[in-house]
């Protein structure tokens, strides 16, 4: 306990003759560096930040915008980094091998303490699947490209961002991608001429900030996740630099307000930004604002100086990194154990300590050890090269799927296989034009149930006798052919998305060729109100066969779940279909024409919508998560599916 006090002890002197905090930050360099002065309230700064991001990642409903501390991050970080290049630069001493060894130093041992004491963690609470994706970002991490995997692993399919150990290096990745051009272009231009200066970073800016809009209203993750609509706002922290590098900072009563109006521009996104905000974009913008006024304005003695630079917050922003580090892993490996949001909110205090001691032990001394550049980058290799091999060795054993039953092992494989199943083949016959062949033309539009109507209908043999063209349209923008405006009823995240994705357009010339046009979906209880118009409007417009399938639903079911149920008990085990989806069935039942409303649900759970099997009766799962099917449900419901069609004709 003795020892652990001390790790917990806050720095004496703080803010005076103590200045381990100069440059910290989750992703920035913190040497001492010449005329550079110590700011404790940058300390505080990122305590501002981190704290944030951690509740928000424990699931405190009040931190509903907790995420945008990372904005933050990547803000005082172009600060930060900006400065040392540029005071490296001005006196002749800038090395780009200087500044990657810095950069090792200050990242690499506590990121690599923490992957090393998370894989028997994983090893050990993992499933096959969760352990391969963390066997991935094992294999990314190293090589910074975690925000590219994270981006990739994206689909529908994908597990949840809160049962991902390492889902938070994004970050890092990243601000190492954006420092592999930012320096040597900031050497370059340093010498050139004002103007040009400024028609450079300024344009660079402009494009990652218009990239930024653009792409995180069409595509939230890709603007979320990718380095070019995130440059602008660590280039915002560099303007940040240059300015201070010209003026002492805003003091005075306008630099009270500025630097008021800054915290509270960061706060007010904290307490109203949620998952339902579209962001980064626009919306990042007053984070990154608020961050910059702080930088340039909280200077010591208006009062948000002296807020920023308590003790108690310079201390916890010394930890941040570590801070920022630890927490995600922490918390993933006790939900994986089966601890609630209660348990999570528990081990706050752990969460602390492994980063006092992961600071004091780790971050501290390596960052000052003595060992020559080479051997900090032959080490930094020979670890990365472990940890790849580690995520190699793991995603070749199938995640340790061994541990398991032949029957476990079928449930697992499948799960591995759903996006390769459901949508490889969906999207292999988008806008596919139709042939000559004689078969039936079919035109399927819809979201992820319209995959799982594809691959039934090819599990019963029908590609034999009908050719698909598919067009992708995802449930909330409506699968609709409608004309009026449906902005009312479509999320603000997902609404130019829509205006894309949500179209016919694309394949009007299809739909005229088309002998039946398909319609599938999850069907929200708005859509289905649209559904009769929709009918007649495409019947109107197109000489095609109008269906429209119903809802599937077995149920809820999950890979843990699946696995609990004892392997002989599987084959005669039934859930309830979920009374969502029986009401939206009825409702569709009610206002469609018979000729036009296909009903699956009864069929598809045997007649009876209350004792519904997700099993097969040789015991294979038929759906990944009561919605959504796996190849054996395909495989088992394509008779029943063709038999029933048939039967309609």
């Amino acid at each position: 306990m003795e020892v652990l006090s001390k790790v917990l002890r806050p720095p004496t002197g703080v803010g005076q003759r103590y200045r381990p905090g100069l440059l910290h930050d989750p992703h920035a360099d913190r040497d001492r560096f010449l005329s550079l002065s110590y700011r404790p309230e940058i300390d505080g700064l990122r305590s501002v930040a981190v704290l944030p991001v951690i509740l928000f990642h424990a699931g405190l409903s009040s931190f509903s915008g907790g995420y945008v501390g990372v904005d933050v991050f990547f803000v005082i970080s172009g600060y930060l980094i900006t400065s040392i290049l540029l005071n490296d630069i001005d006196g002749g001493r800038f090395s780009i091998l200087r500044f990657y060894e810095r950069r090792v130093r200050r990242i690499l041992p506590a990121l690599f303490l923490v992957m090393a004491v998370s894989v028997p963690a994983a090893m050990l609470l993992l499933r096959p699947n969760d352990l391969i994706d963390f066997a991935k970002s094992l294999i990314a991490v190293p090589l910074f490209l975690s925000n590219v995997l994270f981006w990739a692993e994206r689909g529908y399919f994908d597990a949840a961002t809160d049962l991902k150990p390492l889902v938070h290096t994004w970050s890092l990745a990243v601000e190492e991608q954006f420092y592999i051009l930012y320096p040597p272009l900031l050497y370059l231009m340093a010498r050139a001429a004002l103007r040009w200066r400024a028609v450079v970073f300024g344009g660079l800016f402009a494009l990652s900030l218009a990239a930024s809009w653009y792409l995180t209203r069409l595509h939230f993750e890709t603007g979320f996740y990718l380095p070019f609509s995130r440059a602008w706002e660590l280039l915002s922290g560099a303007g940040a630099a240059v300015v201070l590098r010209r003026r002492p900072g805003i003091g005075g009563l306008v630099g009270t307000l500025a630097a008021g109006a800054g915290l509270l521009l960061v706060l007010w996104a904290v307490f109203t930004y949620d998952a339902g905000t579209v962001f980064p974009g626009i919306a990042a913008i007053p984070v990154v604002f608020g961050t910059v006024l702080l930088i340039l304005a909280a200077r010591q003695g208006n009062p948000v100086h002296r807020v920023l630079a308590w003790r108690p917050l310079v201390w916890i922003g010394l930890l941040s990194y570590s801070l920022y580090l630890w927490h995600q892993p922490i918390f993933v490996f006790i939900r994986h154990a089966g601890g609630g949001e209660a348990a999570v909110l528990a081990s706050l205090p752990l969460v602390l300590a492994a980063s006092a001691l992961s600071y004091r032990l780790v971050e501290q001394p390596l960052r000052r050890a003595g060992a020559s550049r080479r051997r900090v980058f032959g080490l930094a290799a020979a670890a990365s090269l472990a940890f790849i091999a580690i995520g190699a060795w793991l995603v070749a054993s199938g995640g340790l799927i061994a541990r398991y039953s032949a029957a476990d092992r079928q449930i697992i494989e499948q799960y591995q296989d759903q996006a390769a199943f459901s949508e490889t083949r969906f999207n292999a016959r988008e806008f596919r034009p139709f042939d000559d062949s004689g078969r039936i033309k079919v035109l399927l539009t819809g979201d992820s149930h319209a995959r799982d109507l594809l691959g039934i209908a090819l599990a019963a043999g029908m590609g034999e006798t009908h050719q698909f063209s598919t067009k992708r349209i995802n449930a909330e923008c409506g699968n609709l052919y409608v004309e009026k405006p449906l902005e009312a009823h479509i999320p603000a995240l997902r609404q130019d998305r829509c205006r894309v994705m949500g179209r016919f357009d694309p394949v009007m010339d299809i739909a005229a060729e088309a002998d039946e046009i398909w319609l599938d979906a999850r069907w929200f209880p708005w859509v289905i109100e649209y559904l009769p118009e929709t009918i007649e409007n495409l019947e109107r417009e197109f000489d095609a066969r109008i269906r429209v399938f119903g809802p599937k639903n077995f149920g809820s079911m999950s890979e843990p779940k699946a696995l609990a149920i004892p392997e002989a008990e599987r084959p005669a085990y039934t859930q309830a279909v979920t009374p969502y989806f029986l009401g939206n069935n009825a409702r569709m039942k009610e206002i469609l024409p018979a000729e036009n409303f296909i009903d699956i649900l009864a069929p598809f759970c045997g007649g009876d919508t209350g004792a519904c099997h997700p099993f097969t009766p040789t015991g294979e799962l038929i759906t990944s998560d009561g919605n959504h099917l796996l190849r054996a449900g395909a495989e088992y419901l394509g008779p029943i599916f063709l038999q029933l069609l048939q039967a309609r004709d």
